[in-house]
């Protein structure tokens, strides 16, 4: 995934967009807490999630669960915004994929290694090629998106600006509000679509976005943030009130399906606003920012996911806790900490070594796709 790279001047990279990325990541981890240490268990046998037996910890965890999509949308709002124009750099795409099998081999020969988790063959299968049956669909979504970067990159720059309005009009009608009033449009629960779209919206602000972008706006995107904020937060309580007031599961199950509305703009807003804000530099941010990517590998990881939220300090255990709101910081914070200090030592150790390897195969595999290209134009 490309990292903002644009130099003003001869500065350094602004922190700025280095610094959401941070701020999306904790977010992905907050919602990751909620959707797979607490709500996982929604399903009628397992059922916890009942009015009668609701209590400020559930709000809480709604409250602070609802915005996974917002940070995913983040980072493919700032890949669109700087890959519109240019080509992708397929050496940078094939270290990601290297890094998302490193993890996966490593997590899978310490869980099964050491039987932390009880598996047979096809869950090793599974677990040893993520990309092929849906493991980190994040990062495997993004390397299968990205071989259509180029496409996409030919269709939005021939696009008129009254034409591109429309095409994001129209995906934004069908992506996102119609299913919120559970009407099929068949664009929900496909996450290519979703990169398709959200890319595009960040080729936009590129492209077409020049009176978006100027310095000075920051605080009015803020401003504009935070009332949406605000607004599904709002909403989420209202569902909750009415629920335990009529005794109906299904609106504190649905509580946050405002969000489907508003996650895309959220996205966008913040996205804006750091994009407007005040240049600064801070080596520090650039460098943890570097690793975000290596903590989604690593949360999220289908055995890590299942050994961070039910086995190690499981959340359920402290949901009736009066410390819970110290304990969801706490265990945020130590799931992002862990995970960057680890993906940092991958990176000087492991992708290093590996970058410099690829450097010298690069020119030959080069000369071998694009004689296949060949063969295959003539055939």
């Amino acid at each position: 995934m490309l990292r903002q790279s644009d130099r003003q001047g001869r500065r350094p990279r602004n922190s700025s967009l280095e610094l959401l990325w941070i701020i999306a990541m904790l977010v992905i981890i907050a919602c990751h807490f909620g959707a797979h240490g607490i709500f996982h268990v929604l399903e009628p046998a397992k059922s916890i999630f009942h009015a009668d037996m609701f209590s400020w910890q559930f709000a809480f965890t709604q409250l602070v669960d609802w915005g996974g999509n917002m940070g995913n949308a983040i980072f493919i709002l700032i890949t669109g915004y700087f890959m519109v124009n240019r080509s992708v750099n397929w050496k940078k795409l094939v270290l990601l994929l290297m890094a998302m099998f490193f993890y996966a081999w490593c997590i899978e020969a310490v869980v099964y290694g050491a039987n932390l988790l009880p598996h047979k063959l096809t869950d090793i299968i599974r677990a040893s090629l993520p990309i092929l049956f849906g493991g980190n669909w994040f990062v495997s979504c993004y390397i299968i998106f990205s071989l259509f970067i180029p496409f996409e990159n030919l269709f939005l720059s021939h696009l008129t600006k009254g034409q591109y309005q429309a095409f994001l009009a129209l995906f934004f009608l069908c992506y996102s509000v119609l299913p919120a009033f559970k009407i099929v449009t068949f664009f929900s629960n496909a996450p290519i679509l979703f990169f398709v779209f959200v890319y595009a919206i960040g080729g936009y602000l590129r492209l077409h976005g020049a009176s978006l972008r100027t310095a000075g706006q920051h605080k009015r995107y803020l401003r504009c943030f935070l009332a949406m904020v605000l607004l599904v937060l709002a909403s989420i309580l209202a569902l909750d009130a009415v629920g335990i007031l009529l005794h109906k599961d299904a609106f504190l199950k649905e509580s946050a399906r405002l969000t489907m509305i508003l996650t895309i703009p959220l996205a966008v807003s913040l996205f804006l606003y750091f994009l407007t804000r005040p240049y600064f530099f801070s080596a520090a941010i650039n460098r943890i920012a570097g690793t975000v990517l290596g903590i989604y590998l690593i949360h999220d990881n289908q055995l890590m996911r299942t050994l961070i939220w039910d086995y190690i300090f499981p959340n359920l255990d402290y949901l009736h806790s009066s410390w819970y709101v110290l304990f969801f910081i706490s265990k945020v914070l130590a799931v992002f900490a862990i995970c960057s200090a680890i993906e940092l030592l991958r990176k000087r150790y492991v992708e290093q070594p590996l970058a410099v390897l690829l450097d010298r195969c690069w020119p030959s595999l080069q000369r071998t796709v694009s004689n296949m290209q060949a063969r295959w134009g003539h055939w």
